[in-house]
């Protein structure tokens, strides 16, 4: 990090982006907030010290000019009001989507919902950066000496966020062109207390005490944070520690107005779009600004909340209501700070609230947070000695008094309740304290102290422990090395290490190998590898190399991972490869199976038993090898290792591996070609699962482009589709959309009039069918159009197979794709129109379908209208289905690992296991 004259904080919130500086060495360094200009109207351009984290794709010629290059978007005060007007083109909540593991946040997936083809859309990534651009744009146009490309730079981040989301933050300010630290919002708030209070001010909280226990509470837009801050005397002064940070809670002021929206929309009657309801809830969000802004003459006592109405409708249709003080103050204090004991725990319901495309908090009662996270941080004789409330929540007087009564009352009777630390500008507190933190960098004031908030541990084996790597406490640019657990990696291919943290107060050192549970452990985005060959490896005559891992919490607020070499060559120095996070893919493809595989695959009689089968049959011509060494390959291979169904993983994959390199040889007959694909899509099945899955499926895709050799007869047409179907998971966007362009015409009706490929005539079309309702990483445009093929055919055709692969074309619940790739809500409440129609008792697929189609999700973009959903309901009862299903139709319930399981069609390798949504 650059050493400037000027230090700036940014904090880049959920709702608003806020920018402050200060001069570094000159006599007056108090923070200021930075006035951001911003178009607040389509001609009028204002400077204001909120920038609304809102983007806005105007209409052509709504929008004259783009003074800060943001274009095609908008960015802003302006973009939030118009946004409220007209939702489908707004991008709110970035920074929600930054963090939800369920989709590709890299992805153009924003404005979530929106099926306007007119609206560009843009990445979570994306959309971050340009918030970020703007900030930077209007800085340095106001200090042209001082710009922020060469200014020192700290970007605040939820304490609670994981390295992936970190990583895509540092990213973002890489692309707008800043150079940033990160830090925790919680702390940049206590700095910037710490900086109004002063010395003094920290030494009377712990007079007549060695130590006093400050709980951080940041309530923002989208996320609650929680730390805990010790103050304790030392020899020159005040010490300051961050001793504890809370699990990430995608849990705030988003909440509430999704709530008051819900309330409202009972009162107007009304079941409105997601467009609409989108309208309601900014709507709900001004209205409660409004009445929890603050005390005083100037608080209305009510206000009013309108939706405006469609098209020519836009004044007259509008529905209007109130809300007033008292109920939305009630509403948020029972609700969401509600009174409850110490020993109290978040409440592991089954549904969650999921608004907009967001899987928010399951129980957002924060105060049961607070008295979980105290339980695990703060032992039975400490107390809480001062509170922080930090967001804009706070400036209700009573939500404030509120949190204070729920701490103070889980101290001993009589003892007094903790201190609430003032703090006026609860808006500004994290980009002013990011401000104050730098310049304690700099030797200008208090540091706090910390390390590594969390532990960082790395799976082994079967994923039941885990080692120790980065140590809960560790000091900034401190490398910890997991000594005692050596591993050995293969060189040339990609490993994959799955990752999880400890918030707890346990410290396991560097090494240790300790049991995984959900409770202690959360899983964070997995970790990738390739060791590069060199010399021998180069030549193949060593394969392996001895590494260990080491890891360290960077300057910057990242956690680096890397393998070390342990064994160099002589003379040469250790190699050092960095673990790369993997957070592209959602975080249904990231299933958590073996991590660290072991040294060796399968050895021994069985696997060189195996390995001459495949030989036999797929290698160079012997003298002792048969025609039936080929028919019968499948059959000998389960009579060595048992029957398909028990093989594991790491046995399917072992023999793929050996099957592979003699790809060529498969077109030596049609019977070489059969059982060619039979064996390699069931050993590859489902696509992932292995660290090496990513360049299996590769390697095999690049075969796909040569189809079948052996033509006649359905049986290698039926092997070939039910490889692609048994490894799609795999595949990604270009490689299904390869396959969906080459046989499109043969499941399409004739009358689209779409050209079959010359010398393609495929048989087995009811697996080819199969096998293209799979494919899940195509656009929701493609897999609509399959739809609709099948959809034609069930006029004519009772073949329960149609239904079933409208189900998986429909399903609002993706199997393994990112939830941006579902169909339309539209087009799944025309299928469903259609299925309701049949009598479901002579079709054995249509319930399933049902399901599949109707789920509830509780997100508006995706859930089909509740007159159809209610009707599926009916149908159900009336068929006695099971009751998992009626309750996905009627409620938000996760899916099921066995539901998910059951989209692959047949049994999952041993070992794989899926995560819920």
């Amino acid at each position: 990090m650059r050493t400037s004259a000027r230090v700036v904080g940014i904090d880049l919130g959920t709702t608003n982006t806020l920018l402050a500086w200060a001069d570094a060495e000159g006599p007056d360094r108090t923070p200021r907030i930075f006035a951001v200009p911003q178009l607040v109207t389509r001609t009028e351009i204002e400077a204001r010290a909120l920038l609304p984290s809102c983007l806005f794709a105007p209409a052509a010629g709504e929008i004259e000019g783009d003074p800060f290059h943001d274009a095609p978007y908008v960015t802003g005060e302006f973009a939030r009001q118009r946004g409220a007007q007209v939702p489908g083109r707004l991008i709110a909540s970035a920074k929600s989507w930054l963090c939800h593991a369920g989709v590709d946040r890299t992805a153009a997936i924003l404005p979530w919902g929106s099926d306007d083809e007119s609206v560009p859309k843009v990445s979570p990534l994306d959309a971050s950066t340009r918030y970020l651009a703007h900030l930077k744009t209007a800085y340095d146009a106001a200090h042209p000496d001082t710009p922020l490309a060469d200014t020192e730079v700290v970007l605040t981040v939820p304490a609670s966020f994981d390295e992936g989301a970190r990583e895509l933050t540092l990213e973002a300010a890489t692309r707008a062109g800043l150079n940033v630290r990160l830090l925790e919002e919680p702390q940049a708030a206590f700095y910037d207390c710490m900086q109004r209070i002063g010395t003094a001010g920290l030494e009377a909280l712990i007079a007549g005490t060695q130590a006093a226990h400050v709980l951080v509470c940041d309530v923002g837009g989208g996320t609650t944070d929680l730390s805990l801050i010790r103050v304790e005397r030392g020899e020159s002064g005040p010490v300051v520690s961050r001793i504890a940070t809370g699990h990430h809670l995608l849990l705030g002021g988003d909440n509430m107005d999704l709530t008051l929206a819900h309330l409202c929309e009972e009162r107007l009657e009304t079941k409105f779009d997601p467009g609409r309801f989108a309208q309601l809830t900014a709507a709900c969000r001004t209205a409660k600004e409004r009445l929890l802004g603050g005390q005083g003459e100037n608080v209305p006592e009510e206000a009013a909340v309108t939706v405006l109405g469609h098209g020519a409708k836009l004044v007259g249709g509008s529905l209007s209501t109130k809300l007033t003080r008292d109920e939305v103050e009630r509403i948020v204090l029972e609700g969401f700070f509600p009174k409850v004991e110490r020993d109290a725990r978040p409440q592991r319901t089954r549904g969650a609230l999921v608004a907009f495309g967001l899987p928010y908090e399951r129980d957002v009662a924060i105060t049961r947070h607070i008295a979980w996270f105290v339980a695990r941080h703060v032992g039975s004789g400490t107390r809480i000695d001062a509170l922080l409330l930090n967001g804009g929540v706070f400036r209700a007087t009573r939500i404030a008094e509120r949190v204070a009564e729920v701490v103070s009352s889980w101290h001993p009777e009589g003892a007094p309740g903790p201190a609430v630390l003032p703090h006026p500008d609860p808006d500004f507190g994290v980009a002013r304290g990011a401000v104050a933190y730098a310049l304690a960098l700099r030797g200008h004031g208090v540091r706090i102290q910390g390390g590594a908030a969390h532990g960082y541990y790395v799976a082994l084996g079967d994923g039941t422990k885990a080692v120790s790597v980065v140590p809960r406490g560790t000091k900034e640019d401190v490398t910890a090395v997991a000594e005692g657990v050596p591993l050995a990696l293969t060189v040339g291919r990609p490993v994959r290490f799955d990752l999880f943290a400890a918030d707890d107060a346990r410290i396991d050192p560097a090494g240790t190998v300790v049991p995984l549970d959900e409770e202690h452990f959360r899983p964070l985005p997995p970790a990738a590898v390739t060791f590069r060959a060199e010399g021998k490896e180069e030549k193949g005559e060593k394969r392996e190399i001895a590494v260990v891992l080491e890891g360290k919490l960077s300057a910057i607020g990242t956690l680096d991972l890397a393998c070390v070499e342990s064994d160099p060559p002589a003379g040469k120095a250790p190699r050092r490869f960095r673990l790369a996070f993997q957070l592209r893919a959602p975080a249904v493809e990231r299933e958590r199976t073996t991590s660290i595989p072991p040294a060796t695959s399968l050895r021994g009689k069985k696997f060189d038993a195996a390995h001459d089968l495949i030989d036999r049959a797929f290698g160079k011509p012997r003298q002792d090898a048969s025609p039936r060494d080929v028919k019968d390959l499948v059959r000998e291979l389960e009579r060595l290792l048992g029957e398909r169904s028990s093989w594991t993983m790491l046995d399917a994959r072992t023999l793929y591996d050996a099957l592979i390199p003699l790809a060529r040889n498969r077109r030596r007959t049609a019977d070489h070609e059969r059982v060619f694909w039979l064996l390699a899509g069931y050993c590859l099945r489902p696509g992932f699962g292995d660290p090496h899955d990513s360049a299996r499926v590769s390697r095999l895709a690049s075969l796909f482009s040569e189809k079948l050799a052996f033509v006649d007869g359905p049986r290698g047409w039926q092997q070939f589709f039910i490889a692609w179907r048994r490894v799609a998971a795999g595949l990604d966007e270009a490689a299904q959309t390869q396959i969906v362009d080459t046989f499109e015409a043969f499941v399409a009706p004739p009358d689209r009039g779409i050209k079959k490929p010359k010398k393609l005539k495929p048989e087995a079309l009811d697996d080819l069918l199969e096998m293209l309702s799979t494919l899940e990483r195509l656009p929701p445009q493609r897999r609509a159009e399959l739809g609709s093929y099948i959809l034609e055919r069930t006029w004519t055709d009772r073949d329960p197979r149609l239904w079933a692969a409208l189900g998986r074309l429909g399903a609002r619940v993706p199997a393994y794709a990112s939830v941006h790739h579902v169909v339309s809500a539209i087009t799944a409440e025309r299928w469903l129109d259609h299925l309701l129609r049949e009598k479901w008792e002579q079709v054995p697929t249509a319930t399933r379908a049902a399901v599949e189609l109707a789920r509830m999700t509780g997100d508006r973009a995706r859930d089909v209208g509740e007159r159809v959903r209610r009707d599926v309901e009916k149908r159900l009862v009336k068929l006695a289905a099971k009751p998992e299903w009626i309750r996905a139709v009627r409620e938000h319930v996760p899916v099921e690992e066995s539901d998910r399981a059951a989209f692959y069609g047949e049994g999952l390798p041993l070992g794989l296991r899926l995560m819920e949504e």
